[in-house]
């Protein structure tokens, strides 16, 4: 009698091993409804074997109720890279199954469902065919070679903004599907799906699919239907299209490979970029990286020769890299008091969030027809709110962060970024009674607000996530930006990547250096990504860009390196930095983290952990190299009424660091207590 190992949606570590009924037929990568506790639930194969487990008679498993498929649903290669995520990040098998399907085939009747589908909706575009120039010419045809080899390997495409490397993808796709293979062009956010999809479809037509976490459950199930059926020759998506059933896949695209939206934080914890680089290596498929900002990890890799570079260091056409500015943030308050020359100085003041330079500048480029984006990394009107009597902060109960102020032009609230506590904006102090309240520091509403007190005639649009929390107001924005029909546009990262706005002349930065400040490693190269994307959605068409950059850091290397559009010399300083103080990419990174409700209970916890994790480094001849450092408090001590400890394991290679936390994972199981959540984060992206 045949034995089925299933993997079942839940975050237990083991697959759970079922009878398989004489005459039901399964195989690895079929859904089975199986029973589990006290109801049915839809798993996956992962083995079918005609010997019993060990030690356990064949009367104590319980038979398979169903086989949901007729043909396996997961290809032999998926299945594969399941396995391997699940190795080396740690996480279980049934929960990437989870992350990897539709939600409606995790139900029993879901394939057999039929109900109309929304349609998709796709940004009208037109089909621009520009002829490549020399350096798009030579990555176009590398690629078209290597995905002709046996193993195409790597390529990490590094183009300036504007440099054309979206046109070397499409041609890339257009060389595979004339040859019967399929694309898979990934994206790091929703939000840059729009454009992406209407130039893509303007060229392809309908054989295109779109996959992404902001579909309905039912679009979805149908955009993996078609996938599956063969309907489909390139499909563009988020890093849930990692998974995307392509059984001829020739090459994934990692669109923006260094965006930190890459990196899944919550529930199952993986890279897109890496698990792309992965699954194209089991496809026997080329995997290429794109951005004008690689990954410290990525130029580490061209230079170890596991990637192969190509450099496009021009933008397309006429256009030119734009002129950026640094203002001293410093002396802006001195210089308008000493210096109130022009109009721009005598307009405002100290308390306002442009400097001189910049509103002139807002100014002239308004008064020429031609467009500005104001990038500021904060929405909301304040980051918080301050009793100037007794010095109160306004806190949220449930987290160690300050309430940030919205909408103090309206009704006025006070939400948490992390917990989405909210109240109403308070009238007087709730310690001294005091009704003498003000904010303090600056968001996106409050840019706005002032933008359209100094120019009332312009048209001013706000993109940040309370704006666009829907697909349709987002792509509304966007489309209005791209027509003409907004004057100055203010958003945050959401501006950053991906547009592109030809009328754009003059982009500024307000507060450049608010990552800086962070207690990440990763401070200094997010500061230089962002004021270098930023930077380029400027000077994009005929017209020259300038680029305006507020900071109270004006001598640090991350802003000079992006002044000067020099990401090599960004490289090499940051990574003298990072071996100094070894941190990735120089070493293999783990952050153990720890939380409760009681301070006590994850503060013990992560102590007896860590005492742990040093005993095992020490004694266990493979784990040479291994570091630990800590338990510390995270520096966002408290997160949903959640106290948060962690500490950092370093190691030498990826090998040596997924043997090691293979070893001890079951001992800091046996002795974690019930009231305390661990979660080990393999390759993180923020220590926070």
């Amino acid at each position: 009698m045949p034995f089925a190992d299933i993997a079942i949606p839940s975050p237990m570590r083991t697959a759970f091993t079922y009878l398989v009924p004489e005459g039901m037929p399964i195989e690895v990568g079929m859904r089975a409804v199986v029973p589990f506790h006290r109801r049915t639930i839809v798993g996956v194969c992962l083995s079918v074997s005609d010997v019993a487990p060990e030690g356990i008679a064949a009367n104590r498993f319980k038979p398979l109720q169903e086989v949901l498929d007729e043909k396996p649903i997961f290809s032999a290669k998926l299945m594969e890279l399941m396995r391997w995520m699940a190795a080396y990040y740690g996480q279980p098998i049934g929960e990437i199954v989870r992350a990897a399907l539709p939600a409606r085939l995790l139900k029993q009747d879901g394939p057999r469902t039929t109900r109309p589908t929304t349609p998709l909706e796709v940004m009208s575009l037109p089909d621009e065919h520009f002829t490549l120039n020399e350096g798009q010419q030579q990555a176009f045809d590398d690629c078209v070679c290597a995905t002709a080899s046996e193993h195409p390997g790597a390529v990490l495409l590094h183009g300036i903004t504007g440099s054309g490397k979206t046109e070397v993808y499409l041609r890339l796709f257009e060389r595979l599907i004339e040859e019967k293979r399929q694309g898979l062009l990934l994206v790091p956010e929703i939000g840059l799906t729009s454009q992406l999809v209407g130039r893509t479809a303007a060229r392809f037509g309908e054989r295109i699919a779109v996959y992404h976490s902001g579909l309905t459950d039912a679009q979805r199930h149908e955009q993996w239907r078609r996938i599956r059926s063969g309907e489909v020759d390139l499909v563009i998506g988020t890093r849930s299209a990692l998974f995307a059933p392509l059984d001829r896949l020739g090459a994934i695209v990692v669109d923006e490979e260094h965006d930190s939206s890459y990196k899944q934080d919550e529930g199952v914890n993986y890279h897109g970029r890496d698990v792309a680089v992965m699954r194209a290596h089991l496809e026997g498929a080329l995997v290429v990286m794109g951005s004008a900002t690689p990954s410290l990890e990525s130029l580490a890799n061209v230079r170890n020769g596991k990637y192969r570079l190509h450099h496009l260091p021009v933008r397309t056409g006429v256009a030119t890299l734009p002129s950026i500015e640094i203002v001293d943030m410093r002396r802006d308050r001195r210089r308008r008091k000493e210096h109130p020359n022009t109009e721009g100085w005598r307009r405002i003041d100290e308390l306002h969030s442009l400097s001189p330079e910049l509103y002139d500048a807002v100014a002239q480029t308004f008064d020429r027809g031609e467009q500005s984006l104001i990038f500021i990394g904060r929405r909301g009107f304040a980051s918080m709110i301050q009793c100037e009597d007794c010095g109160e902060v306004f806190h949220c109960p449930n987290c160690d962060i300050a309430l940030t102020a919205h909408d103090m032009n309206g009704a006025g609230r006070l939400s948490c970024h992390y917990c989405d506590y909210t109240i109403p904006a308070p009238e007087a102090c709730a310690a001294c009674h005091s009704s003498n309240i003000v904010s303090l520091g600056r968001g996106t509403e409050r840019v706005e607000a002032e933008l359209a007190d100094f120019f009332p005639e312009a048209r001013i649009a706000r993109l940040d996530s309370d704006m666009a929390a829907s697909a349709k107001r987002r792509g509304r924005i966007i489309d209005d930006m791209r027509r003409g029909a907004i004057d100055i546009l203010v958003g945050t990262q959401m501006v950053t990547k991906g547009h592109d706005f030809p009328a754009v002349t003059l982009v500024g930065v307000i507060s450049a250096d608010l990552a800086l400040h962070l207690p990440d490693f990763r401070a200094a190269e997010r500061t230089f990504q962002l004021v270098t994307q930023v930077a380029g959605r400027a000077g994009r068409a005929d017209k020259p860009g300038r680029v305006i950059v507020q900071t109270h850091n004006p001598e640090h290397f991350s802003l000079l390196a992006a002044r000067d559009h020099d990401v090599e010399g960004f490289a090499s300083e940051e990574l003298a930095h990072r071996m100094l103080l070894g941190y990735p990419p120089i070493v293999r990174l783990a952050n153990v983290r720890f939380s409760a409700t009681d301070s006590k209970f994850a503060g013990d916890a992560a102590e007896r952990v860590t005492a742990l994790l040093r005993k095992h480094s020490g004694a266990q001849a493979d784990a040479q190299g291994i570091t630990v450092l800590g338990p510390a408090p995270a520096p966002l001590s408290r997160v949903r009424g959640r106290y948060r400890f962690h500490a950092l394991i370093k190691a030498p290679t990826a090998v040596v660091l997924t043997r090691f936390l293979a070893q001890v994972r079951p001992e800091i199981e046996a002795i974690l207590p019930r009231r305390v959540r661990l979660s080990i984060d393999v390759d993180p992206t923020s220590l926070l």
